[in-house]
């Protein structure tokens, strides 16, 4: 199996501090990762063909990772798809990087859109702090963490 090089290293350095091999530290791994992403049927079926609401819940560790590396946190939900109505279109509230300005929502956009396969509209709280305080309190109250 091949990684990049941080992910090797990152492998090594816990397969020597475990005292175990690499090969076990990626088994370990794998599993970990997959128990709770696995449906509990064994119907295969493309990433595509599942409902957003499970493609969302396969990927949110990864996505949370891809914001946070843009400077974003506190991810929330919002909208009719944070209320549990079965739609496709995801609408995320976060906090961005102020360095970022508007761009910001375009990048996490882009990066959701990518990993979910749907479309979704990024709201930037930071944003809203200034321009629109009170729908920002309104989201808020009306959101669920990611």
């Amino acid at each position: 199996m091949k990684a990049d090089a941080e992910t090797g290293r990152l492998v090594s350095d816990l397969a020597y501090l475990l005292g175990t091999t690499k090969k076990r530290v990626l088994a370990e791994a794998v599993a970990a990762y997959a128990a709770p992403r696995m449906p509990t049927t064994h119907e295969r079926r493309p990433f595509l063909d599942l409902p957003v609401r499970q493609r969302l819940a396969l990927r949110r560790d990864e996505l949370l990772r891809a914001y946070e590396g843009q400077g974003a946190s506190d991810v929330r939900l919002i909208g009719p798809f944070a209320a549990g109505e079965d739609v496709d279109l995801v609408e995320i509230l976060v906090e961005t990087d102020i360095m970022m300005g508007g761009d910001a929502v375009d990048v996490l956009s882009r990066i959701a859109q990518e990993l979910l396969a749907t479309r979704v509209e990024v709201t930037s709280a930071t944003a809203l702090a200034f321009s629109g305080p009170e729908r920002l309190t309104r989201l808020k109250a009306e959101s669920v963490p990611l």
